[in-house]
């Protein structure tokens, strides 16, 4: 499953509650560049380092750019947009079939998104 940058935050807060159900889960977990961009722009670099350090990133490719350029699409069709930042993790998520784990309930606007919203 890929963490999004809301579940990290939470994780980087101390948020015991997430930890636990995270846990609960129990898949192996990942993130992806895009939100290791978002969190390294946080004032707690090395913290955000040494929690990055622990998990591995998915990367953004042509194949993460192909399918966001559709949900981009879509949503715009629907009136429905979210932060472009978001369509990038949907699509990099939808590209390697992972469950994608948030408290935005923004994604739930991206249609074939696996989706576990805490």
């Amino acid at each position: 499953m890929i963490l999004d940058t809301s579940i990290l935050i939470e994780i980087l807060s101390d948020n015991s509650s997430i930890v636990e159900k995270l846990e609960r889960v129990g898949e192996s977990i990942s993130t992806t560049v895009i939100t290791k961009y978002e969190l390294l722009k946080a004032p707690k670099e090395a913290d955000v380092l040494a929690l990055l350090g622990t998990m591995s990133a998915y990367d953004y490719d042509g194949k993460s750019a192909e399918r966001a350029a559709k949900i981009f699409k879509d949503l715009k069709k629907k009136g429905k947009m979210i932060n472009e930042l978001d369509i990038l993790i949907a699509s990099i998520a939808m590209t390697h079939d992972e469950m994608l784990v948030t408290r935005d309930n923004d994604f739930k606007s991206v249609e074939h998104l696996k989706l576990l919203v805490l």
